[in-house]
């Protein structure tokens, strides 16, 4: 994490899946649900699936790079 600590990470784990895109949040966003991310105005977002908008309008994404 970003204090230094070490992170516990499943197989399943999303956090070495590279990203497709990135995205500068321009928006306060406080998560809603356990699946969801909160968002701070400057934070950079690595969006790792878009899928098509007739499908879903959520994408998966990670904080940071």
């Amino acid at each position: 994490d970003n204090k230094g600590n070490h992170l516990l990470v499943h197989e399943e784990s999303s956090i070495n899946v590279p990203a497709i895109a990135a995205a500068h949040v321009i928006k306060r966003y406080i998560a809603q649900a356990a699946d969801e991310l909160s968002f701070e105005v400057g934070d950079i977002v690595s969006v790792i699936d878009m899928p098509p908008k007739e499908l879903t309008s959520w994408w998966r994404g990670k904080h940071g790079f």
